[in-house]
């Protein structure tokens, strides 16, 4: 086989023959060939100069950065009635939270005192408390004796005595008067002056006379066999500062009365008492020809208006009235040391439930109001209907445990 002949340009622009034979490799095309002299013509230049960097390769163009498409945000707008709701809720919270502030600041300032004897009776079924309103005038000035016609008897004796029995559960509670001329066992006890005193007959509130609340505490029990587990005693001047506070209750009267004995001074007709005309009111017994009985069904309307009073609206949403209740109070109750605030709280639902008309109300029942005992007009209770009426509430009286079979 021959080979061929090829013609190769050389880099000064002259052509060169170059024979190729069978087999042998392939010449480089041409702009190769110029590449390799320019190169080798460029690594002389280079050799005779000195070394030099590599020549520095050309800067890529610059790049522009690609943005992901711009997303506009819309804000909604919150309308009048999110406004509103949001204010609504804020405002019941805050109402929560004053609401909260009055309970916790109310039972951390009323007046403790140690009311409960220490040898109670075994607990009963349900929850009793013994309210107490004291004729005590030791806390009034001359002046305030005078302004509200209570004279300036010393020591200390009951006006009012009520039990309030909270049965377990949603049964309806009771609220029950003393008369505070009842005639009872006081049951034997330790006199102030530190002697032995044996169980004897006089009225209830000689019980607080001789050894205040704790003795009246025992001698409810005795005579009930309702275990007491709290006591509330409030003064005078409390009957006062709560009418006052809750701006006065609504009475109506059949006629007009006139009684110097507890002040009273009122025409016929309906008309909102103060607190100076309600105690008198609760008060008046002499004027009334139903005596110590009358006055309690009035101490029992008192209270139930108070509490309506209380519960209604304009105090619900009246924060002023609501501070003026709550000083009133801790200013002129008292209860035992045993009472927190889930207690005062427990009694609110309970006395809440009287004003409502959902509790019964009612009185120890009573033979009559003429009976002569130990030189004195007292009460005598309905031994039987008494101790059925205590039974039912779980207690057990003596007199009832000696009947039994």
């Amino acid at each position: 086989m021959t080979g061929s002949t090829l013609y190769r340009r050389l880099p000064d622009g002259s052509w060169a023959a170059e024979r190729e034979e069978p087999g042998a490799r392939p010449a480089p095309p041409p702009h190769q060939v110029a590449a390799v002299g320019a190169a080798a013509a460029g690594a002389a230049a280079v050799g005779s100069a000195g070394a030099a960097p590599p020549p520095t390769p050309p800067a890529a163009p610059p790049t522009t950065p690609v943005l992901p498409p711009r997303v506009r945000t819309v804000r909604r707008r919150r309308g009048p009635g999110r406004r509103a709701l949001r204010v609504l809720t804020w405002a019941l919270l805050a109402y929560a939270a004053w609401l909260v502030v009055l309970v916790v600041y109310a039972a951390s300032s009323l007046q403790r005192i140690d009311a409960l004897p220490a040898d109670s009776i075994p607990d009963t079924p349900g929850r009793v408390w013994l309210l107490v309103g004291s004729d005590s005038r030791a806390d009034l000035s001359a002046e305030e004796q005078s302004e509200l016609n209570t004279g300036n008897e010393e020591g200390q004796r009951t006006d009012t005595i009520m039990l309030l029995h909270q049965p377990r559960g949603s049964l309806t509670p009771r609220l029950i008067s003393v008369p505070r001329d009842s005639w009872v066992t006081i049951p034997a006890h330790t006199a102030a002056d530190g002697s032995e005193v044996g169980p004897r007959g006089a009225k209830i509130n000689a019980a607080f006379s001789f050894g205040g609340a704790p003795l009246l505490v025992q001698t409810v029990e005795y005579n009930t066999g309702l275990h007491v587990d709290h006591y509330m005693e409030v003064g005078m001047t409390g009957i006062v500062d709560l009418t006052n506070a809750v701006g006065g209750v609504e009475v109506c009267f059949d006629e007009a009365i006139t009684d110097e004995n507890s002040g009273l001074d009122v025409a016929a007709g309906c008309q909102v008492l103060d607190g100076r005309d309600a105690l008198a009111w609760v008060r008046m017994r002499y004027a009334d020809p139903t005596g110590d009985l009358g006055r309690m069904e009035r101490q029992q309307e008192w209270v139930r208006l108070t509490v309506d009073r209380i519960l209604s609206p304009m105090t619900v949403v009246n924060p002023f009235r609501q501070w003026g209740i709550v000083t009133a109070a801790t200013d002129s109750v008292a209860v035992d040391r045993d009472s927190g605030v889930v207690d005062l709280a427990l009694l609110g639902a309970g006395m809440a439930r009287v004003a409502s008309g959902a509790a019964e109300i009612t009185t120890v029942p009573t033979l009559d109001s003429d009976h002569w005992e130990n030189g004195q007009w007292v009460l005598k209770w309905d031994t039987a209907e008494a101790n059925e009426l205590f039974a039912d509430m779980g207690g057990a009286t003596p007199q009832a445990q000696l009947a039994a079979p």
